[in-house]
């Protein structure tokens, strides 16, 4: 979907990602994202810790004009945010992608997934925009230093 290197503690960024729908049944609730079993590691830098816990992360399903695609710059767009706070810059409860990572398994009522608010209908093709805001913690500590964090999401839609 995206990568990012070198981000430093208060540093951040954004990546949009279009995804589309072609199903012929109108799904029994929203689509939903999740980060499958197995999907997220935390490869731990030279000073020997993850870095998940340390980003902030948050997903906005999002609207505008000026998406070109996975990746895109997500110019021109407003979005409502389905995770975390685009404002956090220091390590809050829930709003971390190791809190998002732990959101494992489809649910209809978003319990242990997250609920993504477009229920597209059946027969008929679509497609939504999803921004991924990330910023390191300012109190991130030198330990996550080099870490790597990989991340799989998975989008489900169940009739």
């Amino acid at each position: 979907m995206f990568n990012v290197s070198g981000l430093v503690p208060g540093a951040g960024g954004s990546a949009c990602i279009t995804v589309s729908w072609t199903g012929t049944v109108t799904p029994s609730a929203p689509v939903q994202l999740y980060v499958a079993s197995g999907d997220a590691t935390d490869t731990p830098g030279g000073g020997g810790g993850g870095t998940m816990p340390y980003l902030n992360w948050s997903v906005e399903k999002a609207a505008g004009t000026g998406i070109f695609g996975s990746g895109a710059s997500c110019t021109g767009l407003t979005g409502t945010t389905i995770f975390g706070n685009t404002a956090d810059t220091v390590v809050t409860a829930g709003r971390m992608l190791s809190d998002f990572t732990v959101k494992s398994t489809y649910s209809a009522a978003g319990t242990t997934s997250v609920s993504s608010g477009w229920t597209p209908a059946g027969n008929v093709a679509g497609t939504t925009v999803f921004r991924f805001n990330y910023r390191m913690a300012t109190d991130t500590p030198n330990s996550a230093m080099g870490a790597v964090a990989v991340v799989k999401i998975t989008w489900e839609a169940r009739s």
